[in-house]
């Protein structure tokens, strides 16, 4: 549920976008210059504070330059050299770097004055060779902890399952339970009931971050920009928002319409906050929350409020991920996403896309990606939905948890980045 910055792109961190590149544009010195220091870092040189502003250091330390280093290279092999550069501006554009197992693709951003230091980077996915949907499976089944993927076709009836692992095992998800609100908020427009463009004034927060946290209560705000953050950006208050004015009981029928087959878990479906509070509160309410039956749940979510929540606590170990979360399987999520390409709107779907989760490149090479994502310490989860330029639609959805310990996203990422690749 917590977003985090992380040096790998991942779907639920900010994505810088370019533009198509002008045809034969050549790079200019300073970028050319920034992406081989990129490479020469990776091959085991140069000083990352002569490489980068201090301003991203700030946010990436070296040590964590160097754990994502290592990372790519006990992956992808030893580094080769620097390949094509596609780029945007004189201090913007797309590089790959070769490696001995894949071409990884990067975007960068350089100052524009002398010293011409790195101020954006993101690893954005790689191209792994002789890659299959087999190979990719094989190393999710030996990360620690418990998994839960799939890649599904999609078509006229059914999905059809193309790779999994677990694909019935229901583990905590994180934000992806968004997908569920949009889904209906959707259903809601299509049925009449309510218009994207409904105004709705702002009479909740969740915990600090986001877009409309700091907004004054009472400020007006449509149901459309409310889904647009909740999910190209997470943001939790505009979720707790959406939940309030579509009604808790709607968003739980839509799940049992959808056929998610843990809605049981799942109910009273909480909001952000309500999750955070319980976790975070007083051990005597935590207590009494795992005690209780459906209907006692329902009648503690009255009591919560932005001063039950520790946000500190988050940046720890997993707290609880295996009973105070919102569950789904891949099976579900697959299903999720197939609701919303065939039942949702035009709307609906655009929100979606809005943050594909993938680097520039990459979801270029689709004809639509959709994308939602959630974590916490132990939780992660990546689902797209996507349609290739031959038309065909597929679901690639993973979820890793780990009740001991905090998960790799970035090694997580990278992997199901593959599967996406693999049904382009």
């Amino acid at each position: 549920m917590l977003k985090s910055w992380l040096f790998i792109l991942t779907a639920w961190a900010g994505l810088v976008s370019f533009g198509g590149a002008a045809a034969a544009q050549e790079a200019s010195p300073e970028l050319r210059a920034g992406a081989e220091r990129v490479v020469a870092l990776i091959r085991g040189e140069g000083d990352p504070h002569a490489i980068f502003t201090p301003g991203f250091l700030a946010q990436v330390p070296a040590s964590q330059l160097r754990a994502v280093i290592q990372q790519l290279t006990s992956q992808y092999g030893a580094v080769r050299g620097l390949g094509r550069i596609t780029p945007q501006s004189p201090q913007a554009g797309a590089a790959d770097v070769e490696f001995e197992r894949a071409t990884m693709h990067m975007t960068l951003v350089v100052d524009p004055g002398a010293p011409h230091l790195i101020n954006t980077l993101f690893f954005t996915g790689a191209d792994m060779r002789d890659d299959s949907l087999a190979a990719v499976i094989g190393e999710i089944r030996a990360l620690p902890g418990r998994t839960s993927v799939a890649v599904a076709r999609l078509g006229d009836g059914a999905p059809a399952m193309l790779a999994g692992l677990e694909p019935a095992r229901p583990l905590a998800i994180g934000s992806a339970f968004k997908l569920w609100i949009l889904a209906e908020l959707s259903r809601q427009v299509r049925a009449g009931q309510r218009r994207w463009n409904d105004v709705v004034a702002l009479d909740r927060r969740s915990m600090p971050g986001g877009t409309v946290h700091g907004w004054p209560r009472g400020s007006p705000v449509t149901l459309h920009t409310l889904a647009a953050l909740m999910i190209s950006q997470s943001d939790n208050s505009a979720t707790d928002m959406l939940l309030h004015s579509l009604g808790r009981e709607n968003v739980e029928r839509i799940m049992a319409t959808i056929g998610v087959t843990a809605d049981a878990r799942n109910r009273p479906l909480l909001s952000t906050l309500e999750m955070a509070a319980i976790k975070t509160g007083p051990a005597a309410g935590f207590n009494a929350w795992q005690q209780a039956d459906e209907a006692g749940r329902r009648r503690m979510l009255e009591r919560f409020d932005e001063s039950s929540v520790d946000v500190a606590r988050f940046t720890g170990n997993p707290l609880a991920i295996d009973s105070v979360e919102w569950f789904a399987s891949a099976a579900d999520l697959v299903r999720t996403m197939d609701w919303i390409r065939l039942n949702g709107d035009d709307d609906a779907r655009a929100i979606l896309a809005i943050n594909s989760g993938l680097g520039a490149p990459l979801s270029g090479e689709f004809a639509y990606v959709g994308y939602k994502g959630g974590s916490e310490p132990g939780v992660f989860s990546l689902t797209w939905l996507i349609r290739n330029r031959a038309g065909a639609w597929h679901v690639v959805t993973g979820t890793w948890n780990n009740p001991a310990a905090p998960v790799e996203a970035t090694r997580f990422t990278a992997m199901l980045a593959r599967a996406v690749q693999l049904v382009r």
